[in-house]
């Protein structure tokens, strides 16, 4: 049952995000693990230490930020974990102001654990969604000429 183990230190990590009760994210990410995002300001971090991060910039900007597990396929080694991550705008996003906008969206998150840490994670946020939603970009209808 290899394969529900990992299905359940993906999802905890998500639970921790939502928590903010990130001092657990020693013991379910590898010291050395690796994280690929385009969009992620703290790519020269590894481990634990960059999930911490990126984690309390989100918590920062969206108080309060909440993720829902929508769906988690397993196969070997590799957990993929559907989510929708939603809250309100509170703070400092991106270099911008607070908006106070509600914004939710889908991201889809695939890890591969080893000797049951997250050791490599890719994620795939819908960002340019959030920050049409917070109004930070605007909309193609907006954009449309009349």
């Amino acid at each position: 049952m290899a394969e529900d183990q990992n299905k359940a230190t993906a999802r905890r990590i998500w639970e921790i995000f939502t928590s903010g009760e990130l001092d657990e994210l020693d013991e379910l990410v590898a010291p050395s693990a690796a994280f690929h995002d385009t969009q992620d300001p703290f790519g020269d971090q590894r481990g634990p230490e960059h999930m911490k991060s990126l984690m309390k910039m989100y918590r920062t900007s969206f108080s309060n930020i909440r993720f829902d597990v929508k769906m988690q396929i397993a196969e070997g080694d590799y957990v993929c974990t559907i989510i929708e991550a939603q809250g309100d705008n509170t703070g400092e996003i991106m270099g911008q102001p607070a908006t106070g906008k509600h914004s939710r969206i889908q991201l889809t998150d695939t890890d591969r654990i080893e000797d049951g840490k997250i050791a490599e994670s890719w994620v795939n946020w819908d960002t340019l969604g959030m920050l049409q939603q917070l109004g930070l970009i605007p909309t193609g209808a907006e954009r449309a000429p009349a």
